[in-house]
């Protein structure tokens, strides 16, 4: 996946992207949060982001630390599916404005299936795409890969996310 355009919307996406990630970094910097979920945001990066329709998307970097690992030293399937959750979902601020996606919403399904382990210290490409946003549900797609080497890597694995807006109605002038 290639970037947008070096458009002023292409900038803007991805302004929004970076700021939404330093958002929750700073807000999760607390060392006293030793779980996953507060680990995941701090050790993502963004890959590439496109704004070119019909599917608006973004692919994201995570490398499997300790803490994210299950018995067996495997990306636990908790933490897979909070990486989809949180990745799946940071596309929507790229096409956001008031009254629309605005607050990203919340998930209605999350479907994530398994298709290989991904042992610690693997490095992860997490591409992520809008399928569909209308005003009250959207759908989006993502696809967990191993990262790096020529072309893509092997789909380890593959999340379909819905969403329900929850922003409130924009005042009308």
């Amino acid at each position: 996946m290639v970037n947008s355009d070096d458009t002023p919307e292409s900038r803007e996406a991805r302004q929004k992207l970076d700021d939404f990630l330093k958002f929750f970094t700073d807000a999760l910097a607390d060392p006293e949060h030793k779980d996953w979920s507060s680990t995941i945001i701090r050790n993502l990066t963004i890959v590439s982001h496109s704004i070119a329709p019909p599917h608006p998307s973004a692919t994201f970097r995570f490398t499997v630390q300790p803490i994210h690992a299950n018995g067996l030293g495997n990306l636990h399937g908790g933490c897979t599916s909070t990486l989809f959750d949180c990745c799946t979902t940071f596309p929507l601020l790229m096409i956001a404005r008031p009254g629309f996606w605005q607050h990203s919403g919340v998930s209605r399904t999350l479907n994530v299936t398994y298709l290989r382990p991904v042992p610690v210290g693997t490095t992860v490409d997490i591409e992520c795409e809008i399928v569909h946003a209308g005003k009250r549900l959207a759908s989006l797609r993502g696809v967990m890969r191993v990262a790096g080497g020529e072309g893509k890597g092997a789909a380890l694995a593959i999340c379909e996310h819905e969403k329900v807006n929850t922003d409130p109605p924009v005042e009308k002038l």
